[in-house]
């Protein structure tokens, strides 16, 4: 999966159209690669967004979300909702009403597509999805408001609160299903905050005990980091029988089954007995254990920092979108972690000896140190970008090369000093007449 560019349109902060492009200078104007080049030639692999506290950089990526869960859960767990998912920009009412836009250009098995859509409290109000062919755009499907699809065979009418590309993976459509999954699957949104994290390490817990990850990779992570870990294991408790016993009692009661099953002797029957092997499966809690240096001290989850969790957390998110060359989204980059831990990870992705699936990351941050991070010799002020609010408390995004800069321009300083904008105007002085009303 590459991701070449995303436009979107009120959104959360967002009220006008924004432009998040990925291309590199030469691709810009081209349907396709110069020939005897690739598409990763032609591509940004990392792109930071920067802003003060309450800019919208978060909701860039927020619109980036929402745009895959619909593609996503639209044709599933979206059409029981009581409302239709959307988050327009709220500051004008006169706009609420009016429908966000996102549109995604990417490129998935080495073709070029263009897929976009718009919606407003009711649900889709158009769709499509187009394909570069010989050297010009073929449209491949194209939805109506009133859920009318054309251009593509065994799906002609689709719900109101559905897309037509989620309806048509929910049928396994042979030509869309496939463009769908890259989508879905292309991309890892990585949330800032303790849910995240937590999230995370309960799924490295699932990867190891199903063979996904290797417990030695997750040590040498740690080791990356120099958290002094020296092994990593799974620790398993299991709920006491009597709970699982009242646990499927009670699901037999709500399913209009209290009796428990029984054979003729008493005793549990097949059934009763491959239940309660589930639900054992089920009550089963798994943490992380971890030992520490050459005494061999052991710690629990719980007792380990936040830091070295988050580590852990990110680092094997980073290390499975580098294995199989997904865009790797994450929001703060740095949140708990040293700057050196941040910069390595922007290394990696520039490095094409060890990002060889040409694997994307996009991120926000405050760490001004990134921006010149990475070991590449392209033009970093194309994979700036800036996020300012208007007078309105509307977001405006900005990528740094449209600033006219000098070759060798100091560009953290220069941000820090409000050259670009895009940074507080903080008024510290307001302390004093703080602490004067407390001493009243």
């Amino acid at each position: 999966m590459i991701l070449l560019r995303f436009t979107f349109r009120n959104h959360r902060s967002f009220r006008d159209e924004a432009v998040f492009d990925l291309t590199r200078s030469p691709l810009k104007k081209r349907l396709s690669p110069p020939e005897g080049t690739r598409w990763a030639d032609h591509v940004h692999h990392v792109d930071g967004v920067y802003g003060a506290n309450a800019s919208g950089k978060s909701n860039l990526l927020d619109a980036l979300h929402y745009a895959l869960i619909a593609i996503k859960s639209s044709a599933s767990t979206w059409l029981g909702a009581p409302e239709f998912p959307r988050a327009p920009f709220a500051l004008d009412p006169t706009r609420l009403g009016d429908p966000g836009e996102y549109e995604l250009e990417f490129v998935s098995r080495g073709r070029r597509y263009d897929y976009r859509f718009s919606a407003d409290t009711e649900g889709i109000c158009d769709e499509s999805l187009k394909v570069v062919g010989k050297q010009r755009w073929t449209t491949l499907l194209r939805r109506t408001r009133d859920g009318k699809v054309s251009r593509v065979g065994g799906l002609a009418r689709v719900a109101r609160r559905e897309l037509a590309l989620s309806r048509a993976a929910e049928m396994d459509h042979e030509a869309l299903a496939p463009i769908r999954r890259d989508l879905v699957e292309g991309f890892d949104v990585y949330r800032v905050g303790d849910r995240e994290v937590r999230a995370r390490l309960a799924r490295i817990v699932d990867l190891l005990v199903e063979g996904g990850l290797e417990f030695d990779e997750l040590v040498a992570l740690a080791r990356i980091a120099d958290t002094g870990i020296t092994r990593i294991r799974v620790e398993e408790h299991e709920a006491p029988e009597e709970v699982r016993r009242v646990f499927r009692a009670f699901i037999q009661q709500m399913q209009g089954n209290a009796q428990e099953s029984t054979n003729a002797d008493g005793a549990p029957d097949q059934q009763t007995e491959a239940e309660d092997a589930r639900l054992a499966r089920e009550f089963i809690a798994r943490n992380l254990a971890f030992t520490h240096g050459r005494k061999g001290t052991d710690l629990r989850e719980r007792d380990e920092s936040t830091g070295t969790m988050a580590w852990l957390a990110l680092g094997t998110a980073v290390l499975d979108a580098l294995r199989n060359g997904r865009v790797l989204v994450v929001d703060e980059l740095g949140a708990a972690l040293h700057p050196d831990l941040s910069r390595i990870i922007v290394d990696w992705f520039e490095d094409p000896d060890v990002n060889a699936t040409g694997a994307q990351l996009v991120f926000t941050s405050h760490d001004m140190s990134l921006m010149g991070a990475g070991s590449g010799e392209r033009d970093k002020r194309e994979q700036v970008w800036l996020v300012e609010k208007d007078a309105e408390g509307a977001s405006e995004l900005v990528n740094l090369g449209e600033f006219a800069l000098q070759p060798k321009s100091n560009v953290p300083k220069q941000y820090l000093e409000g050259r670009f904008g895009a940074v507080p105007y903080t008024v510290p002085s307001l302390i004093h007449s703080l602490l004067e009303r407390k001493g009243e």
